[in-house]
């Protein structure tokens, strides 16, 4: 891969990536860890990609592997306050932490198929794909999800 193009991908996705991965790890160093893994992949991949889209959907889909195989090694407990708070003075773009926090807390089922229906903007067919589930299951999942989101969220008021 050109180096160019390679460093360009890095910055335009950094952020997407760590994100995806922080929503599965729900831990910073492993999600650090996993961003790491992916564009080291990403360096090495022998094939070009025909379009940015393209390799969109192939960093998504090696996130998301990623992350899964190290969750089987390790039980995780959710990001603290501060650890968030850490998380926005890093980021590019601002960052809803109580949004985040609620998304954190959620089980990883429902996590997941928020986090790549809503951050990662991928339709369900494309969701089900990529968590080898089926359509009718992301749907329930994502109803499941944002009912929990809205009720955490909308508990205070």
């Amino acid at each position: 891969m050109d180096q160019q193009i390679y460093t360009e991908a890095v910055k335009r996705n950094s952020q997407r990536v760590f994100l995806l991965a922080l929503s599965f790890t729900r831990q910073r160093q492993d999600a650090e860890d996993v961003m790491q893994t992916v564009f080291l992949k990403l360096w090495k991949h022998p094939v070009a990609f025909t379009d940015e889209t393209h390799m969109d959907k192939w960093l998504t889909k090696v996130t998301v592997n990623e992350s899964r195989s190290l969750l089987r090694a390790r039980a995780r407990e959710p990001l603290s306050i501060d650890e968030l708070e850490a998380l926005g003075t890093t980021a590019t773009e601002p960052v809803e932490f109580d949004l985040i926090s609620a998304v954190l807390r959620l089980p990883e089922p429902l996590r997941a198929v928020i986090h790549l229906h809503y951050y990662e903007d991928l339709p369900i067919k494309e969701i089900a794909s990529l968590l080898n589930i089926s359509q009718a299951s992301v749907k329930m999942r994502l109803v499941r999800g944002r009912k929990r989101l809205k009720s955490e969220l909308t508990e205070g008021e």
